[in-house]
C-alpha cells in the first residue's frame, strides 16, 4: 500500500513541474543591436526557446553564436493576445529584459546585467521600454 501512496505522490509532484515547465518557441526580427546579460548580438531574425526557467536566442541564419540566460517568472499587465520580446532602452543601447508568451499574462524576465545596472544608475530616468512582437 507505502508503494501506492508513493507512485500517486510522485504523479501528482510530476503533474504539477509540468505546469510551471512550459516551454516557449518564437520567432521575432529584432531590428537593432542589443545584450542579453553580458553578450551583444546583432540585430537579425531570431529563435527563441524558453523551457524551465532558461531562455535561449539565437539568429536563424546561424551567423552568431546564440546566448542563454537564466529567467523569473513575471506577470504583465494590459493586452496579452500577442507574444512580445521587451527591450530597455538607454540612448542607442538596448538591453533585454523578457519575453512574454503569446496569449499569457505569465513572461519570463531575465536579471539586468552589470552594464545595464551602471547606466540605470547614471540616467535620470528609467529606460525607454521598447517591444518585439514574436510569431
Amino acid at each position: 500500500m507505502k508503494g501506492f501512496h508513493f507512485a500517486v505522490a510522485g504523479l501528482f509532484m510530476a503533474a504539477c513541474l509540468s505546469l510551471h515547465a512550459q516551454t516557449i518557441n518564437v520567432r521575432a526580427n529584432i531590428p537593432f543591436d542589443f545584450q542579453l546579460g553580458p553578450t551583444a548580438m546583432p540585430a537579425g531574425d531570431y529563435y527563441i526557446h524558453h523551457s524551465a526557467g532558461v531562455i535561449v536566442l539565437r539568429q536563424q541564419d546561424g551567423s552568431h553564436a546564440g546566448v542563454l540566460s537564466f529567467t523569473v517568472s513575471q506577470e504583465r499587465h494590459g493586452d496579452a493576445t500577442g507574444g512580445e520580446l521587451r527591450f530597455n532602452r538607454y540612448g542607442n543601447a538596448y538591453f533585454f529584459e523578457a519575453l512574454w508568451e503569446p496569449g499569457s499574462r505569465e513572461g519570463q524576465a531575465v536579471r539586468m546585467s552589470a552594464h545595464e545596472k551602471e547606466l540605470a544608475r547614471r540616467g535620470s530616468h528609467s529606460p525607454d521600454v521598447v517591444a518585439v512582437r514574436t510569431n
